[in-house]
């Protein structure tokens, strides 16, 4: 069973922005609603506000890396967008995980 779904038709981040529940963070927010199966889908969002390409593809393998290694703790049964905050160009690694955790725990998707 493949646990990893990524988000790529604009139709799903569009449901998911307008249906779902939103929980902000300082260098990211986390969009999150309900899915009927038994897998999360999960989407990455950084703006050209962020930065040029180079900074927006480094900013996107932190927050891929960090749900990486926060995946097997993660409620299934969800679609998840991390969107990138214009502050995140300078953020570590650590910052966006420590942003990451906070938000997931806020909405409740952390397994205790």
């Amino acid at each position: 069973m493949i646990t990893l779904q990524r988000m790529r038709k604009n139709s799903e981040f569009k449901k998911v922005y307008s249906e779902g529940r939103y929980y902000a963070e300082k260098y990211l927010v986390l969009y999150s609603i309900k899915n009927l199966s038994d897998y999360n889908k999960v989407g990455y969002s950084v703006s050209k506000k962020v930065g040029k390409a180079v900074t927006r593809n480094r900013v996107k393998r932190l927050m891929r890396e960090n749900y990486r290694l926060l995946e097997n703790q993660i409620k299934k049964g969800h679609d998840i967008i991390f969107t990138a905050r214009v502050g995140s160009a300078d953020a570590e690694y650590k910052d966006i995980k420590k942003c990451m955790e906070s938000a997931l725990i806020r909405a409740r998707l952390l397994k205790k």
